[in-house]
């Protein structure tokens, strides 16, 4: 764990990244003139539209968020959010390298379901993990960072939504289920992801996912790496 930054003028844009994490391979991709599962950006690419809303709850450094932003163009708008108040440090100066205020607006906070419950996000031990992203808020633990949670529906966010992308280590359903609302109202493409690794530890189950999406009469429709769904309305 480091408070160094380096800036990095790449091709997808100019980032701050830390500057001793050799394992992230989320700023070892981005330093290396790439996009970080650009497999993602890409089917975004489709339903991501100029001049509309898009959320992308689970932010990290901001890559997906800048490039998202491109796609919206300056009359719109990109909803960031993430639970690690470092990590949201340097989303907030990558927004600010790339000249993005105003159409970049990022939210700290652990998107859930429920809005000012105090749910702990863990300190990276790098042991399990070696990327700052891959760490997320641990709902059985007791001790470690405490942050408030927050939902999407609390925002009110009034301009229509095109594109929802969440991924936030074990925690997408609940993220969803605060955003009923707005996914009701907006009926957009959702992307989420399933960590099948954090299953024992969180007590997650598929098919619990399998009944939201039921339940919002949403259906799947694709998946990508075998982790990534997207489920689009009936």
């Amino acid at each position: 764990r480091t408070r160094n930054l380096t800036l990095h003028k790449t091709v997808t844009g100019d980032y701050y990244l830390p500057t001793d994490a050799y394992e992230d391979v989320v700023a070892n991709t981005i330093i290396a003139n790439q996009v970080f599962e650009n497999e993602v950006v890409e089917l975004a690419a489709k339903f991501i539209k100029e001049g509309g809303t898009v959320l992308d709850v689970g932010s990290n450094f901001g890559q997906m968020s800048v490039l998202f932003s491109n796609m919206v163009g300056p009359k719109g708008k990109v909803h960031a959010f993430d639970a690690d108040e470092w990590v949201y440090e340097i989303l907030n100066k990558n927004i600010k390298a790339n000249n993005k205020q105003g159409v970049i607006v990022p939210h700290f906070g652990a998107v859930h379901n429920k809005e000012n419950e105090v749910l702990i996000f863990p300190e990276q031990n790098f042991k399990e993990f070696g990327a700052y992203g891959a760490y997320g808020v641990d709902y059985s633990a007791n001790v470690g960072r405490e942050v408030k949670s927050i939902t999407i529906d609390s925002l009110n966010i009034n301009e229509p939504i095109c594109f929802m992308k969440v991924d936030i280590q074990g925690g997408d359903l609940q993220a969803m289920q605060g955003a009923v609302n707005t996914i009701a109202k907006n009926k957009m493409p959702v992307l989420f992801e399933y960590e099948y690794h954090f299953e024992e530890k969180y007590n997650l189950c598929f098919q619990d996912y399998v009944d939201f999406v039921q339940s919002i009469n949403y259906k799947f429709y694709k998946v990508l790496n075998g982790h990534n769904f997207l489920i689009i309305p009936k």
